[in-house]
């Protein structure tokens, strides 16, 4: 019997890559499920050939979301679907509120550590957030009972969440590339890259540093910094007259940034400290090794991963010199750079593409099928 799948989200565009490239449309080839995919209207209206029924719900600001709260109330009502697999914190309150009246598979699907989130934000005074943090907590804690199965994006994020009694998954957002054999040509000019949304919080303040310091001792060499959010830092490298070694070059199709990676030496990954990023696996040094492209990763992300799979160098984000060090080291010894990104490539088909991934989430799917009987 064929079961309804019901992917939500009241938040993510419904063209999120994780959300529905990777998860609905893996779930959608097993012939056992029909899916309809719920998520907000953006400017992507890219024809798709797809199974999967797609339904739009509008961007709303986050004081008008219960509204995409009673939309998506009124088609699961209506619909009547076996399962609904959920990807936002606030949906919860959903969550809660449909198993009081229906009966169905409810998968919730964590995306981030919300209480470290909460815990660390900026807008809550510090003298709150510890108090902020303990009543989310709270009320999460009451809610996720309604929860049949919760499926964990990054491995940590479950060692808050030992309380669970259902079925959970660790299910990464690996990438899904098929790497070619053939490699394509290096630039002439030795180039560092990034692809990703730009933040400070995400490197961008450092890329701009490294440029600068890093010219200092060799001019021979470039950063190409590809994704949306870029203008601010543009105008702060022109200010700091460092565009000639840093170009930010905004957003482009994944497989035209994907070739700029492939004809790359060294990728970046230079995310700022934050309590949410603590342990996590960066999508795009996933990305990096399908290239077959060392990378330079914050040395408080996947330090475990690079000791089974040597394939980038870690540095101290807060040590503008750590950066620069091991930007020269790779500069200097191209052998071992190119024994890294060789690595790399063997670890992409061995162990993080999406291929393992999707594997883990039709068997969580059979498993909560087999609960639920």
């Amino acid at each position: 019997m064929t079961q309804k799948v019901y992917n939500i989200s009241s938040v993510h565009p419904w063209s999120d890559t994780r959300i529905f490239f990777r998860e609905a449309s893996s779930i959608a080839t097993n012939s056992k499920y029909k899916v309809t995919h719920i998520a907000v209207a953006n400017e992507v209206n890219t024809p798709i050939n797809t199974p999967i029924d797609i339904q739009l719900i509008p961007k709303r600001t986050k004081l008008q979301r219960y509204k995409n709260w009673r939309l998506l109330w009124k088609k699961i009502k209506t619909g009547k679907p076996n399962i609904v697999h959920f990807h936002d914190p606030e949906l919860l309150l959903l969550g809660w509120f449909i198993r009081k009246r229906l009966n169905l598979t409810l998968i919730y699907d964590m995306h981030e550590n919300v209480p470290q989130v909460v815990g660390s934000k900026q807008s809550i005074p510090k003298s709150w957030r510890k108090i902020a943090k303990r009543l989310y907590q709270t009320i999460e804690k009451r809610l996720m009972r309604s929860c049949d199965g919760v499926i964990f994006a990054e491995e940590h994020y479950k060692l808050n969440y030992r309380f669970l009694t259902c079925p959970t998954m660790d299910i990464y957002n690996y990438p899904a590339i098929s790497p070619s054999e053939e490699s394509l040509p290096k630039q002439d000019c030795f180039t560092f890259v990034y692809i990703g949304s730009i933040s400070e919080l995400r490197g961008a303040g450092l890329m701009i540093d490294m440029a600068e310091q890093l010219a200092k001792h060799c001019t021979d060499f470039q950063i190409r910094v590809i994704g949306t959010g870029f203008e601010i830092f543009q105008a702060e490298a022109d200010s700091r007259g460092v565009s000639k070694w840093i170009h930010f070059e905004g957003a482009m199709p994944f497989d035209k940034a994907f070739e700029v990676l492939q004809t790359s030496h060294v990728g970046l990954s230079l995310l700022q400290y934050h309590p949410n990023f603590l342990g996590c696996k960066p999508t795009k040094c996933m990305e990096y090794m399908a290239a077959g492209v060392p990378f330079m990763v914050s040395n408080f992300l996947m330090q475990e991963d690079l000791k089974r799979y040597p394939c980038g160098v870690s540095v101290d984000t807060a040590d503008i010199d750590s950066i620069v060090d091991a930007a020269l080291y790779l500069l200097d010894n191209r052998v071992a750079m190119k024994e890294m990104g060789l690595v790399g490539k063997r670890a992409y088909q061995e162990a993080y593409s999406w291929k393992t991934e999707e594997e883990k989430l039709i068997q969580f799917y059979s498993e909560l099928e087999e609960v639920s009987h």
